[in-house]
């Protein structure tokens, strides 16, 4: 899976990211409500803002946009407020992977990572060894202390850089002055959080 353009342009900082959870709320008669969770982890809305665009920074943008077809093909992009600064950022519960019996190592949804706790079905597995670098978009990877039973749910707890999944917001297919456009008209290029892979 690809990777958004991160040196060439730079970005402004800080990104605006926008976490997504679907909650399901019911008003009930007494007046309280009832809350149910129908996504138990994230999902990551991204719009990225530049200052300064040169041509050939823009069609470097607009390359990318065509490669992926528009909306259709999901790609990585990393908090790059942190990378940009140099900075690092603490995150709980982010999922990594579902057991299928088999698979030994995983990818971790960030690069750049310490203070790292992996968690099979809540539970904290002191023993795992995570790796670094080697997994998708330049990820860390962790191999848990045994192979995860299917349907068990991975999660980490990690100090890093965020690897979140995403798309093109737009689901028409643009021209490039459209593009453009778009860009200048709302300030940055949007882009939609898509749920993590293999849930």
């Amino acid at each position: 899976m690809a990777t958004w353009p991160e040196s060439s342009p730079t970005p402004n900082y800080p990104m605006d990211i926008t976490p997504h959870y679907r909650t399901l709320i019911s008003d009930l008669d007494s007046g309280n409500e009832q809350r149910r969770a129908k996504q138990e982890f994230p999902k990551y809305d991204v719009m990225v803002t530049y200052s300064v665009l040169t041509k050939a920074e823009m069609n470097t943008l607009f390359a990318f946009y065509q490669a992926r077809k528009g909306p259709y093909e999901a790609f990585y992009i990393y908090d790059l407020t942190d990378i940009l600064n140099s900075t690092t950022t603490s995150y709980t519960d982010q999922y990594v992977a579902t057991g299928d019996g088999s698979t030994a190592t995983f990818d971790i949804p960030g690069r750049s990572t310490g203070t790292q706790t992996l968690y099979v079905n809540g539970i904290e597995d002191s023993s795992a060894v995570f790796l670094v670098g080697g997994g998708a978009s330049s990820s860390d990877r962790v191999t848990p202390d045994s192979i995860p039973a299917e349907g068990d749910i991975l999660t980490v707890d990690f100090t890093g850089y965020l690897r979140m999944r995403v798309r093109f917001e737009s689901d028409t297919g643009l021209t490039k002055s459209l593009f453009e456009y778009i860009y200048y008209q709302t300030g940055g290029i949007k882009l939609r959080g898509l749920r993590p892979a293999a849930i």
